[in-house]
């Protein structure tokens, strides 16, 4: 049986830089995930941000599908003819 927590965010100051990694235990082993610099990872979300404009930054993964949706219509062997 596979026992993991799930993944949390570190901070590792390495050579007066500032780097974020994913860590967790899997089966009493250790995991550990790079996501990259500080200030990229920072510079990637402006960029982001700037792209979508400021009120759209959490709409923009939105696909505008309805989550709760009416009744189904008519069924095509219900209908007369």
């Amino acid at each position: 049986m596979v026992q993991q927590v799930p993944l949390k965010p570190v901070v590792k100051k390495i050579k007066g830089r500032i780097y974020i990694y994913l860590q967790g235990r899997e089966n009493d082993k250790v995991v550990t995930r790079y996501l990259g610099p500080l200030d990229r990872i920072v510079n990637e979300y402006l960029k982001c941000r700037e792209k979508l404009g400021e009120g759209d930054l959490n709409r923009g993964w939105w696909t505008g599908r309805d989550l709760n949706p009416g009744p189904l219509g008519c069924q095509p062997s219900a209908l007369p003819g």
